[in-house]
């Protein structure tokens, strides 16, 4: 049950999504790569998920106050999880997730921007309705932190793909902050974000499809059913 309590704190639901974020970032950004090199492939996912889990579990610190109004069910609210633990273990699975990045020769640059984004993002949503583009920025910045990698590059596939990746998540961030407004069906808004949230590998299969990697295209597409049963198992949004 406690495993279970970290897995909904850094919203292991989404881990199937953001495995093809990183697929379809190293793919792009060198056309030849080859995607079944495991310990790259495998070190990058790894490294997105640790991030991934830090910005998501220092969501639910910076949220803490709000969730013990409207949703205390959430882990801090109803006490499974300290708020002073959520953050020391945030702050380690962010620093190694960004660690494992730069050790694997990502850019310094890149993935100190990622983190300040994320938590930009997690400071600030509550209060700014144009952290939504904080929050799109965060995918984008993890797509270009891939692709600072050795062997990789920002290439025009690379940015077409995150222009149309940024405007989606834009659109879901925009109709997940309608679940809190006074007479919102919560809900069905819920269950239209967790849908959009399991379908961002179809943005990243669409993506290496139009370059001809329908290899690397087809794994992104089985993310999504993936994404839809973690979703059943673990927390999403």
């Amino acid at each position: 049950m406690k495993l279970r309590v970290w897995l909904d704190l850094a919203r292991a639901g989404n881990f199937p999504s953001v495995a093809g974020n990183v697929l379809a970032a190293l793919v792009l950004s060198a056309p030849g790569f080859p995607f079944h090199a495991i310990v790259p492939l495998g070190l990058a996912v790894i490294a997105g998920w640790l991030v991934y889990a830090g910005g998501a579990t220092f969501n639910d610190v910076a949220d803490a106050t709000f969730d013990a109004r409207h949703r205390p069910e959430r882990a801090i609210p109803r006490g499974a999880v300290r708020r002073a633990t959520a953050a020391s273990v945030a702050t380690a699975q962010m620093a190694a997730g960004l660690g494992l990045f730069i050790v694997a020769g990502a850019s310094p640059f890149w993935a100190a921007a990622l983190a300040v984004v994320i938590l930009a993002y997690d400071w600030t949503h509550k209060r700014w309705t144009g952290s939504v583009v904080l929050m799109a920025g965060c995918r984008v910045l993890l797509g270009l932190t891939v692709a600072s990698l050795p062997g990789h590059g920002v290439t025009p596939a690379l940015l077409a793909w995150l222009g149309v990746l940024f405007a989606y998540i834009v659109v879901l961030s925009l109709l997940a902050r309608r679940e809190y407004l006074p007479g919102a069906p919560a809900a069905k808004i819920g269950r239209s974000v967790g849908r959009l949230l399991a379908f961002i590998p179809f943005v990243d299969a669409v993506a290496l499809l139009v370059c001809g990697a329908w290899v690397p295209a087809v794994l992104c597409a089985l993310m999504v059913p993936l994404g839809r049963w973690a979703q059943r198992v673990v927390a999403a949004n």
